[in-house]
């Protein structure tokens, strides 16, 4: 009895001492590369390509056993293209011997989760553009500034990526741990995400990140060095690739690395919860950071964020105008190159960095400026129009359909043009004082102005009561379908309201206006409000927004948001030698 007890630990002990299957190791890396990084600042923009990464193309050059994807937005490409031949020649290359994958989003580093899906998606037709421009060819992975994510990049994003790389914080901040690659779904359309903080170990495999950050990072400490090259920061970052190599690491591409995920044994890809939109460090507020937040003193995130939103209906409307010329047998070519322009600088003027963090003046301006420079090639786009339709009594214009009939009656800009009544939902007001204009324009509509003065702390908020059971609204890029926002999570959800519409399911939708000043609103589940806050420094008085209240279900609150902000419809004539338009309020 003894001698076999003692064979069968004899064997035990041999079977455990036979190493297990070394599991396959995988390591990553993003460099995220933003010539906005100072947004106006061109002297910043040529030290990010020379001091940080043409050096960095540099190092993958000399150590192609070295893979990554580097991403960059498609006005990079063109700035590398015209200025810095030299650089954009290397990135070719690595491109082209499949050692470094680009990642292009949009052509902007804007501030996509705060505009409709139309705004990203042609940020990306104009990057692809540039690519085919200069034989470059960009991955399906998808990586937004500032992490931005949203479930509706299902939908905004068909058929043009594949996978969307973003950070855990969203999910975490509401739901907790999550798997490293997941199945994002909206509105029937279904995207895989890979998510930078989830599980590292797998059945078959293990995988790790060897750079994800700034890519101004790998070498410099961005305003800390001014954005000069620091060799010992930069070694530190090499060195950390090297030890990965030594450790059995094998580097791939993030396409790559979705493919083995995929594969490992017992892997299946999970749904992912709904998760709203949202950013890295979900803790500092998500989008509110950038559309209420203001900690610069420079800031003005409402009205910096309206500017753009005025500018985006106007380019739809001169473009649905070209469109009209086009049909008519006109000859529109160089009319659509100048409306390209000023897409251009619309999206441009997107940019997350005005209104974001702690924005200089600079990056204030630049919106303003790049909105005056896109309302100015409109303007010399809709002299023209006029002369070639010889347009006499204006148009009325659908932005949605292309649809142009003749305009009825005078030109009326948007003013409150209903009978005085109170709204049929609550809201109550924190705020020095304010004036407040409200009334009925039908049996189902009614609209609501408000001007409310700067307290001493500087923080104004517009509450309304909420129902007791969840709300719906569009997710950012996702203004074609409502979703349900359940009332149970760990957060309170900061929504952006790209198209303006929350339904308060309570027989009521509500109805930001996006051209007065665009906020985000935070919705305090526990007590069934949802506050529109903004900060205001001192230089800012007073904060003014314009809401509308639709009776009926949550669909017909959708439809109007979508007519009044994502697709507006415009009254377009003349007077003596000006030409006028109005945006038209949807009844």
């Amino acid at each position: 009895m003894k001698t076999k007890t003692l064979l069968l630990l004899l064997a035990a002990i041999f079977w455990l001492t036979i190493p297990l299957a070394a599991k396959e190791k995988y390591a990553i890396g993003l460099f995220h590369f933003n010539l906005q990084y100072v947004a106006g600042d061109y002297k910043i923009e040529r030290r990010i390509i020379r001091e940080s990464l043409f050096p960095v193309l540099q190092f993958f050059d000399q150590h192609p056993q070295y893979k990554s994807d580097i991403e960059i937005q498609g006005y990079g490409i063109e700035v590398l293209a015209v200025e810095h031949p030299d650089v954009l020649a290397l990135l070719k290359k690595l491109v082209q011997r499949r050692q470094i994958e680009l990642v292009i989003a949009h052509y902007s580093d804007q501030l996509f989760i705060g505009y409709p899906a139309l705004d990203l998606q042609r940020s990306i037709l104009l990057s692809d553009e540039i690519l085919a421009r200069y034989g470059l060819e960009r991955s399906r992975v998808f990586f937004g500034q500032e992490f931005q994510y949203s479930p509706a990049l299902a939908t905004a994003l068909k058929g043009k990526y594949d996978v969307i790389a973003t950070s855990s914080d969203p999910n975490s901040w509401y739901h907790g741990e999550t798997q490293p690659l997941v199945n994002v779904t909206y509105g029937g359309d279904t995207i895989n995400a890979l998510i930078g903080g989830g599980r590292k170990e797998l059945n078959g495999m293990q995988w790790s990140i060897a750079f994800l950050d700034d890519g101004e990072e790998f070498n410099t400490k961005d305003y800390n060095s001014d954005f000069f090259r620091l060799p010992a920061q930069e070694k530190e970052n090499m060195d950390h690739y090297k030890k990965l190599l030594e450790d059995g690491y094998q580097f791939v591409t993030i396409t790559e690395l979705v493919k083995h995920i995929k594969k490992d044994p017992g892997y299946t890809v999970p749904a992912y919860p709904f998760v709203p939109e949202g950013t890295w460090h979900m803790k500092v507020c998500g989008p509110y950071m950038w559309m209420g937040r203001q900690r610069s003193g420079v800031e003005t995130d409402g009205i910096t964020r309206a500017l753009s939103y005025q500018a985006r209906g106007e380019v739809q409307l001169i473009e649905a105008l070209i469109g009209y010329a086009a049909r008519q047998g006109q000859d529109v070519t160089g009319l659509k190159k100048l409306l390209q322009e000023a897409w251009k600088h619309l999206l441009l003027s997107e940019v997350s960095d005005s209104s974001g963090w702690d924005p200089w003046l600079i990056e204030v301006q630049y919106t303003d400026n790049e909105v005056a420079t896109t309302r100015k090639l409109l303007k010399d786009i809709m002299e023209q129009l006029w002369k070639m339709l010889a347009g006499t009594g204006g148009w009325q214009v659908n932005t949605k359909t292309g649809e142009i009939i003749p305009a009825a009656g005078k030109y009326a800009p948007g003013v409150l043009l209903a009978t005085p009544a109170a709204l049929p939902v609550n809201f109550s007001v924190s705020a020095q004082s304010y004036t407040v204009q409200t009334g009925r324009i039908n049996d189902h509509l009614y609209q609501m102005d408000i001007e409310c003065m700067r307290p001493a702390d500087g923080a104004v908020e517009i509450v309304f009561e909420t129902a007791a059971n969840g709300l719906e609204y569009s997710a950012s890029c996702g203004e074609g379908v409502s979703v349900v926002l359940p009332a149970a999570w760990q957060h309170d959800p900061a929504l952006a309201l790209t198209n303006g519409f929350i339904y308060l399911n309570n027989g009521y939708s509500l109805i930001k206006d996006c051209t007065v000043e665009h906020l985000a609103a935070t919705w305090k589940v526990d007590e069934r409000k949802l506050v529109f806050r903004e900060e205001l420094k001192e230089g800012n008085p007073s904060m003014h927004m314009r809401f509308f209240v639709v009776k009926g279900s949550a669909e017909d609150g959708l439809r109007f948001a979508n007519q009044l902000n994502s697709f507006p419809s415009y009254q377009v004539d003349k007077e003596g030698s000006t030409l006028r338009y109005s945006r038209i309020i949807p009844e």
